[in-house]
């Protein structure tokens, strides 16, 4: 005799939502009662308060960084504002039960399950949005399916950018230097080394430098999560999930294989020719597993311009970085310790400051021409002309051999860099000229902290 199949029916769905719920029967949510606030979250809870029902406002960003208890923090500060409980609704789509829900019919069917008028606001708030096929479509059907609904979502993939009609996207980055010590309980100017007379050169090291140092190796390889082993929990979840099946990668173990190379050269040049052979990978492939990498927020590309800081007109060449360089330690279960590696770290630590400061990282380049690299260009958005320029280092050779820095002389050379040429360096300040152009040497960890301390989103 056949067996009658059932499914989960809306008093399933019900009593799931009471357990997330627990505000509905006057209960506080003890997850995030005692957890800090990040500093985004100012930003967060302002779109989240002007939010009037046109738009979705999607919280997005790499796993681990704190998306999900924001988006709890952003429902207590709801409920502290007197919105009446039942108002107010969690629900995450990475549970099994909510896998296959339809979004559209949601606010209808918690409505009738909580007696709320359709003339009264109701505030839905979605984690793991993205765990659902076309979510930006269905975010769309939902605001028009109820004009009094308040929609606050979390997405561990960035929306498409023909969505921004009906989502406002921001982007929760990882922890920046100055925010990590503030996590480990260091005010961030009480580490920051008084600059020195660097209007000539000296061995010697200021003081506290040593010790910003080695909170900036500690920062470099654990330091851009919300919780501890962050950043391998960060990996799994973005290629482990059903996350890359949900969203078009037909084979997962490629994917694995061409981030792992990926995050083991991170900072380097590529190009889909390079990559495509080296994986054995059609390149069409190729690029729609790069597209993922960086919607996913695991890494990011920078555009090349050349020695007139001008884009190329067909862009062969790219460069690749970790979102945050502990990605590599927590890829590899351990600390990198030679200088070479180190210093391609302290370059893609630089570049995560710029996602966490206010300027972003829109105008960033590298220039690269013949054999000579920039490794990090700013241009300005609206003349397209270079306003400063970075060139990576972690030892202080390049001050006594200029060779080694050649590059950026000639860079400066061409362009005036009204923000300046920087060589950043393991432990010395300078400041001169060299090959007859201005030149400013520092240590990475203090243009790291200063950064944060100076562009942050407050």
């Amino acid at each position: 005799m056949a067996t009658m199949i059932e499914h989960p029916g809306e008093q399933d769905f019900l009593h799931r939502l009471m357990l997330d719920n627990p505000w509905w029967d006057g209960v506080t949510d003890d997850r995030v009662h005692d957890l800090p606030q990040r500093a985004f979250f100012k930003r967060f809870w302002a779109a989240v308060e002007k939010n009037d029902g046109q738009k979705a406002v999607v919280l997005t960003g790499p796993r681990g960084v704190g998306k999900t208890v924001m988006l709890r923090q952003a429902v207590a500060e709801l409920l502290n504002a007197n919105t009446p409980r039942r108002h107010v609704c969690y629900i995450s789509l990475e549970h099994p039960l909510f896998l296959e829900v339809d979004l559209p019919r949601l606010p209808k069917l918690l409505r009738s399950m909580r007696g709320i008028s359709a003339d009264h606001p109701l505030w839905l708030f979605i984690d793991e949005v993205s765990y659902q096929r076309d979510w930006e479509g269905r975010l769309a059907k939902l605001l028009v399916a109820d004009p009094m609904l308040r929609v606050v979502a979390v997405s561990a993939l960035a929306p498409g950018s023909d969505d921004n009609d009906h989502i406002q996207s921001l982007f929760l980055p990882p922890f920046s230097f100055a925010e990590y010590l503030e996590q480990r309980g260091i005010a961030p100017t009480d580490v920051l080394p008084q600059t020195p007379n660097v209007g000539r050169y000296t061995t010697d090291i200021p003081d506290g430098l040593i010790e910003l140092n080695e909170l900036f190796e500690a920062y470099i390889h654990e330091g851009g999560f919300h919780d501890r082993d962050g950043e391998a929990g960060a990996i799994h979840r973005s290629l482990h999930s059903d996350l890359p099946g949900l969203h078009g990668i037909s084979s997962p173990s490629d994917l694995h294989r061409l981030f792992v190379l990926l995050a083991y050269n991170t900072g380097a040049e590529f190009s889909i020719e390079t990559l495509a052979r080296e994986l054995d990978i059609a390149k069409n492939t190729l690029r729609r597993y790069l597209e993922y990498l960086e919607s996913a927020w695991l890494v990011r590309r920078l555009e090349r311009v050349d020695q007139d800081a001008k884009p190329f007109q067909r862009a062969v060449a790219f460069k690749v970085h970790l979102i945050h360089p502990g990605l590599r330690a927590g890829l590899i279960g351990g600390r990198a310790t030679d200088s070479a590696t180190i210093t391609r770290l302290a370059e893609t630590a630089i570049q995560t400051q710029f996602l966490t400061s206010s300027v972003g990282l829109e105008s960033l380049y590298y220039a690269r021409w013949g054999h000579y690299e920039v490794p990090f260009v700013f241009l300005d958005r609206r003349s397209g002309t270079p306003l400063f320029a970075y060139h990576c280092l972690w030892r202080d050779e390049g001050i006594r051999k200029p060779k080694e820095i050649r590059s950026l002389v000639n860079f400066r050379t061409s362009h005036a860099l009204p923000l300046g040429a920087f060589v950043l360096t393991k432990a010395q300040w300078h400041g001169g000229k060299i090959g007859g152009v201005p030149m400013r040497f520092e240590p990475a960890s203090v243009l790291a902290l200063r950064i944060g301390l100076e562009f942050s989103q407050l």
